[in-house]
């Protein structure tokens, strides 16, 4: 066989395999590109459902904290009853820090730092209201227990008056006569410091309240602002300068109504 029928036969051949492995080429390359592509939209959705659950689950957890914010004022609640109230562990915070972006965690530590600083002080301000409000108890018992010192003294007066009192019963009628009018000295010594301790035990319950109120209207802007964080790595649509100014004018509103509150118990 002369070389140019060799080259009829072989150039056809080698061209058919050159085009196959070019055409393989193309094909795994494009099958790879699909593989990258599914990959990393599967890896997409997965983050998205994992960062969802968490958020979710932090909002809970910031409403959890803010309603124990708010029982912290509440009179028929003792610290010690506070501490049975289900609290927030703040495990989300941890696993926010794990999957949230750096502004988005930055913005729900600034709302939970908020959160714990409020409910310390006011903490602080229930123990200085539950001491005060035992210490106008204690008074008020005592004021209680005198007076019913003076009646039990009076009942004795009226015996010692009677027509068939003993011969010596005058005496002893003077000295308890003595006695009911240092039990009604005491007890309007009494009725002052009790008016005082009152006077105290009421300022302190004000204050907590006040500084209840106020703290609540000044995190209504720090939780606004981590929402709108959330929202935005969720892709959840949000008009963020309207609702950040919806927060923002809530919380003057509040904070006008406690100032409008609080000028009308001090001029009563």
């Amino acid at each position: 066989m002369s070389p140019p029928e060799m080259a009829n036969i072989w150039i056809p051949a080698v061209s058919g395999l050159v085009g196959a492995l070019i055409g393989g080429a193309i094909t795994y390359c494009t099958v790879r590109q699909q593989l990258q592509h599914a990959s990393k939209e599967a890896r997409l959705t997965r983050e998205h459902v994992l960062k969802r659950e968490v958020y979710l689950e932090a909002a809970e957890g910031i409403a959890r904290s803010v309603n124990y914010l708010a029982s912290i004022s509440r009179s028929d609640l003792t610290i010690q009853q506070l501490s049975h109230i289900p609290g927030e562990t703040g495990a989300w915070v941890y696993r926010v820090h794990v999957v949230g972006d750096l502004d988005t965690v930055k913005a729900l530590d600034r709302a939970n730092e908020s959160l714990l600083h409020h409910c310390l002080d006011l903490m602080v301000k229930k123990m200085k209201w539950e001491e005060v409000r035992g210490e106008a108890a204690a008074l008020h018992d005592q004021l209680a227990q005198r007076g019913a010192d003076a009646e039990q003294l009076v009942a004795v007066l009226q015996a010692l008056s009677a027509p068939d009192a003993p011969p010596d019963a005058r005496v002893l009628a003077h000295q308890v006569t003595q006695d009911i009018r240092a039990v009604h000295t005491e007890m309007a010594e009494l009725v002052g410091v009790c008016r005082q301790a009152s006077d105290r035990q009421y300022q302190a319950h004000r204050d907590l309240v006040a500084a209840s109120w106020q703290a609540l209207a000044e995190q209504g802007p720090l939780l606004a602002d981590a929402v709108v964080h959330l929202r935005r790595e969720l892709d959840l649509p949000l008009d963020e300068k309207d609702y950040l100014d919806h927060s923002e004018q809530g919380s003057r509103r509040s904070l006008a109504r406690l100032k409008e509150l609080l000028d009308q118990l001090d001029n009563e």
